[in-house]
């Protein structure tokens, strides 16, 4: 039970950086996606300046950590069948 709870963490993480990746790169080529127009809104603004601040590591770690955890977690179920 252990195992499985740490293997959805990881998974979870991966994925959070993979997202926070995502945007990260969307933001650095388009600057204004996330903006509205006659609109603004502090909390997405920050969530957007802190993705394209570390974009690039999250990614380095996010798409390595996501893909072994996913890969690791389908071999663990496949043993247990």
């Amino acid at each position: 039970m252990k195992g499985r709870k740490s293997g959805a963490i990881t998974l979870f993480i991966g994925l959070l950086l993979v997202v926070i990746f995502a945007v990260g790169l969307m933001l650095d080529r388009n600057p204004g996606a996330l903006t509205m127009k006659n609109r603004y809104n502090l909390a997405l603004e920050q969530f957007g300046s802190f993705c394209q601040a570390i974009w690039l590591p999250a990614g380095m770690i996010g798409i390595p950590l996501f893909l072994w955890s996913l890969i690791r977690n389908l071999i663990r179920e496949r043993k247990e069948k």
